[in-house]
């Protein structure tokens, strides 16, 4: 009867401390479960944004957060903007994937693409243009479609969210790459 308590003891303690070990793990190499994620450190302070037609509402807002989260000040005109980020319209496709007995779709392949170009204002030289893009796979249950409908939601979000961490890395290392001198070799005697 001891030895039966001991075990469950020693094994209750094992778990523990394989949870304990892994919580510290996931905590220390940055693991985070949703939300905005800045691009580091921002080679400029100040932009403007101009938006064609087209360009979804939930990127505007992610581009704007990330600006924000990233200590970058939007500003309202060209003279007081250091790059000028110009977003063409926004692409975003959904291919069916799957389908049930009864020709409802039940999968879904959502795609969302960005194109952008940044000039450096003051030389009126572009930075980097390009292209972001990310995608999504979504099962759709028939039979709650409107909580299918919130999930859509909410992957869109998702998706805006990445296309603004890719469009802001892209800029930030073209910005960087460019405004960096080279590093000089000094002649030793």
């Amino acid at each position: 009867m001891l030895s039966a308590v001991l075990t469950r003891r020693q094994t209750v303690t094992k778990f523990c401390t394989v949870a304990l070990i892994l919580t510290l793990f996931l905590s220390g190499c940055g693991f985070q479960l949703r939300g905005y994620d800045t691009v580091g450190q921002v080679h400029f302070q100040t932009v403007l944004l101009q938006n064609e037609a087209g360009v979804r509402p939930e990127v505007k807002l992610a581009i704007r957060k990330q600006l924000e989260l990233s200590g970058v000040q939007i500003v309202a005109s060209e003279s007081e903007a250091e790059v000028l980020i110009r977003l063409r319209p926004t692409g975003y496709r959904v291919s069916r994937t799957a389908y049930s007995g009864l020709g409802d779709a039940t999968a879904e392949l959502l795609s969302m693409s960005q194109p952008f170009t940044a000039v450096w204002v003051l030389t009126g030289n572009d930075v980097v243009s390009g292209s972001v893009e990310t995608y999504r796979d979504r099962q759709i249950e028939t039979d709650a479609l409107l909580a299918a409908e919130q999930e859509l939601i909410g992957m869109q979000q998702s998706m805006a969210e990445n296309l603004a961490r890719q469009m802001m890395d892209r800029i930030n290392r073209a910005v960087q790459k460019q405004f960096t001198l080279p590093k000089t070799k000094t002649a030793t005697p």
